[in-house]
């Protein structure tokens, strides 16, 4: 599932399991401006059966442009209204690719995989040297147990960061944070960076990673070529001098 704003107002988020926060306090999951959203408005509640929008009290929130308050479910299709914001839920549209076809294959058969995420963090430093974390969609960063990407570091703030992957590259937002966002060196409250820029949270560093500009790099790589056989007339010209100097060598 993922939540896509009218009119893009705000970038399109992407609901894993768990609880999207939404309101307009900074360090909420879907941050909405508006005098008329409160702090902590509503959340979405994702899990195996669905969707679940729990509204809080006194909030002001519209399903398919009539009034709900409380708990009720959702379906994709469903349009919120929160605030002066306009939202649709989605369902996720699977990426279809055709199977290669063996002599046995049903020429109509096509295979279903999930789209990858386009971007990832690949750690520079720290006990998590090395170590890469996809981006698939928006993320929290932070020692929250509700983050994203949690990372036990004392050095982070709960909710340190959001970083949101668009077109153009991912967006660095900064949840108010004590020990700050870098991007390439430089303490920012909001920047986007490009594939191959430095990403900081205080002293943990990250290189953004395009992984499907990897993915075709590797698969560009040639392996070893196979030797080809030698033409039949070389090896019969080989077999001949070998016999003639036999020969040579008997008289």
């Amino acid at each position: 599932m993922r939540l896509v704003f009218a009119a893009d107002v705000l970038f399109p988020v992407l609901l894993g399991h768990g609880v999207k926060r939404i309101g307009s306090a900074p360090d909420a999951d879907i941050v909405v401006p508006g005098e008329n959203v409160l702090a902590q408005h509503c959340e979405l509640q994702v899990g195996a059966q669905g969707v679940v929008l729990k509204i809080a009290r006194g909030a002001a929130v519209s399903v398919n442009q009539r009034p709900v308050e409380g708990v009720l479910s959702l379906r994709p299709g469903d349009r919120l209204s929160i605030g002066e914001i306009e939202a649709t839920l989605q369902a996720d549209e699977p990426v279809q690719e055709r199977a290669a076809l063996q002599p046995q294959d049903d020429i109509g058969a096509t295979i279903v995989r999930a789209a990858l995420p386009k971007y990832a963090l690949r750690a520079q430093s720290g006990r998590i040297l090395g170590r890469t974390y996809p981006l698939a969609g928006q993320t929290v960063i932070g020692r929250a147990p509700e983050c994203q990407l949690r990372l036990d570091e004392n050095s982070l703030s709960r909710k340190h960061a959001r970083l949101i992957p668009t077109n153009e590259g991912v967006v660095i937002e900064d949840l108010g944070s004590t020990n700050g966002s870098f991007h390439n060196g430089a303490r920012v409250q909001r920047a986007v960076a490009q594939p191959g820029d430095e990403i900081g949270f205080d002293t943990l560093r990250f290189r953004l990673v395009d992984l499907g500009r990897e993915n075709a790099t590797s698969a560009d790589v040639p392996t070893s070529a196979p030797r080809k056989a030698l033409p039949r007339w070389v090896v019969v010209a080989v077999l001949l001098a070998v016999v003639a100097a036999v020969v040579f060598a008997l008289k």
